[in-house]
């Protein structure tokens, strides 16, 4: 009676034809050593397409806005951050030879992050990284792909490239989490990318496999696995993109509301924004307080205009460092809303600004030329409303320059400080 092939041979030959009747996948999907499948292009293309599509979309979404807006850099950065992040979707997803998908990590994943880091640090407001920096990455990525050609496909050779993928992403991490004052899109900008870069760290196991099929630490082939953690960022990377272009555009509003409520000239708040802090005063009691360049119209008649802006923006200065809310109302007139001050403290102040004002020293003025102000002060309540307080001060600063300017009058009293004071010039 004839033996079966299966018996009589033992285990070693059972094995042989297990091997025998395993399939054999077609070029670029290759099986794992336990006979399953990696991850199917054909199970993936749809997914991993449409992340892509989105990707692209919003790369082209913040080119145009930046070719619209003519301005803020940060949005060509995101644009070429979320390229990168495209073309790594598909070298390494659909990528089958092994050479471009190393090549492909090699050089994206760096210049991603790069890319990104260049992002955050324009969106909030910082200089681009050093040409030193720059070139420590690129000097990286070199390494590493000459490690590559020589055919070395360990940790030696990703070592070089994640090493500047890190500095890139631990640059990102440092600006944000040294930014003060941060909003509630701060943070969740910073949660997504503390999120990237748990993300980068599950990445780090994964090469050092000798070969892309040998089963890693988490159970899965050094494929399965950077395919999976790909999908991952290529899902978080719209988030973060979104998050900021939410915090672009919404720093652009912030300065166009900043410049409608501000003095270009002065950094001092405009008569639109004096009128609406004024309002929103109604109910409290403090000291309005007006200054007026003395004869600040034969200034610019007799130095130029150009002496007369830097005037005014001396004034501005001093009204600044006294950080209190000043606003300009015209070409030499200033006003101070001082809530919870008293006419003695508002006084004080007068006086304090005038004597600042008075040291000011312009190579464009005569050196006998000593510039004065003259002040009027007058006290609001909520029995007192502030629009008639800013007209008892209007009034004060007339007796003021009627007597001589270079003073501080004040409502109701008539008094005014100094009694002895020099005459404008």
């Amino acid at each position: 009676m004839g033996m079966r092939p299966s018996e009589g041979c033992g285990s070693g030959c059972a094995e042989q034809l297990t091997a025998r009747r395993q399939p054999r996948w077609p070029r670029g999907r290759k099986a794992t050593p336990d006979g399953r499948r990696g991850l199917e292009v054909g199970e993936t293309v749809g997914i991993f397409g449409a992340v892509f599509g989105l990707v692209i979309a919003l790369a082209l979404l913040c080119a145009l806005i930046y070719c619209g807006m003519r301005s803020q850099s940060s949005l060509l950065w995101l644009a070429a951050t979320l390229l990168c992040s495209g073309l790594e979707i598909v070298v390494l997803t659909f990528g089958y030879e092994t050479w471009l998908q190393i090549t492909g990590a090699t050089v994206l994943m760096p210049l991603k992050y790069l890319c990104a880091s260049q992002t955050i640090r324009l969106a909030i407001g910082r200089s681009p990284s050093s040409v030193p920096f720059v070139a420590t990455i690129a000097v990286l990525v070199c390494v590493s792909l000459v490690i590559a050609g020589m055919g070395i496909e360990t940790v030696y050779q990703t070592l070089p490239f994640k090493t500047a993928a890190a500095l890139a992403l631990i640059d990102m991490l440092l600006c944000l989490g040294r930014l003060h004052r941060k909003s509630p899109l701060d943070y969740a900008l910073l949660a997504a990318i503390v999120m990237l870069a748990v993300v980068f760290i599950l990445r780090i196991p994964v090469y050092p496999a000798m070969e892309p099929q040998e089963l890693s630490v988490y159970g899965l082939t050094r494929l399965e696995i950077e395919r999976l953690l790909v999908a991952i960022t290529a899902f978080l990377a719209p988030i973060a993109a979104f998050l900021i272009v939410a915090k672009v555009l919404g720093g652009v509003i912030a300065s166009y509301h900043d410049r409608s409520e501000h003095d270009p000239l002065t950094g001092l708040f405009n008569r639109r924004a004096f009128d609406r802090m004024a309002a929103g005063m109604r109910q409290q009691s403090g000291v309005v307080v007006l200054c007026d360049i003395d004869h600040f119209r034969r200034i610019n008649d007799r130095y130029g205009r150009d002496v007369g802006d830097a005037v005014i923006q001396a004034a501005g200065r001093i009204l600044l460092d006294a950080h209190v809310s000043a606003a300009r109302l015209g070409r030499g007139e200033f006003a101070l809303l001082l809530p919870s001050t008293s006419v003695a403290e508002g006084v004080s102040l007068a006086v304090t600004i005038r004597t600042a004002i008075g040291s000011v020293d312009h190579p464009g003025l005569d050196a006998k030329h000593r510039l004065t102000a003259s002040f009027g002060v007058a006290a609001f309540s909520p029995q007192e409303p502030i629009r008639d307080a800013l007209s008892a001060a209007e009034e004060a600063l007339s007796r003021a320059k009627n007597a001589g300017r270079d003073r501080v009058a004040i409502h109701p009293s008539g008094l005014i400080v100094p009694n002895t004071a020099p005459h404008a010039a």
